[in-house]
């Protein structure tokens, strides 16, 4: 190989060995049949601890910058939350609730759990994500409060709630 090749391949390699890729870490639990009571409720713990300490902006939260400043949008919130117990949906960069919408098996709203994920009819259909609790509650990231738990049964939140379900 001439010297010139060699010089240029070195420069490709380099390159390419300098670019960050965000690599994907095994999941600690595969299927929601590996998830227990416990580790729902863990769930809901980590994501009920942000109350008050987080702000909404939407597009936020997909690096690890805004995520210790607690800047996230609904999607990159539950994408941390359920991470916190070892369940990676997707990678952090490109979570929204597009992606987060495939996740698990969609469950009728009658058979939710704790854990669960909602989905919201906001500025587009499933344009919005969040965790539910149990006593028609979820706790989510939301523009005007940052993390917060709202209802499903009165209010805006209800009039949007578009039954969507899924167990991851």
């Amino acid at each position: 190989m001439s010297r010139y090749y060699a010089m240029i391949y070195a420069a490709v390699f380099l390159g390419l060995a300098g670019c960050s890729f965000e690599a994907e870490e095994p999941l600690k639990k595969e299927t929601s049949a590996d998830w227990s009571q416990s580790d729902r409720e863990n769930v809901i713990e980590a994501a009920a601890a942000q109350i008050g300490k987080t702000e909404y902006e939407f597009g936020a939260g997909r690096n690890e910058a805004e995520r210790e400043e607690g800047i996230f949008d609904c999607s990159s919130f539950v994408h941390w939350a359920f991470e916190q117990e070892g369940m990676k949906l997707g990678s952090m960069r490109g979570v929204t609730t597009d992606t987060i919408k495939h996740k698990g098996e969609q469950i009728p709203p009658e058979e939710m759990q704790i854990g669960d994920l909602v989905f919201f009819d906001t500025y587009k259909e499933d344009g919005h994500v969040g965790i539910y609790i149990g006593n028609g509650e979820y706790i989510g990231a939301q523009e005007s409060t940052g993390a917060a738990v709202e209802s499903l049964e009165e209010g805006y939140w209800s009039s949007v709630f578009n039954e969507h379900v899924r167990r991851i």
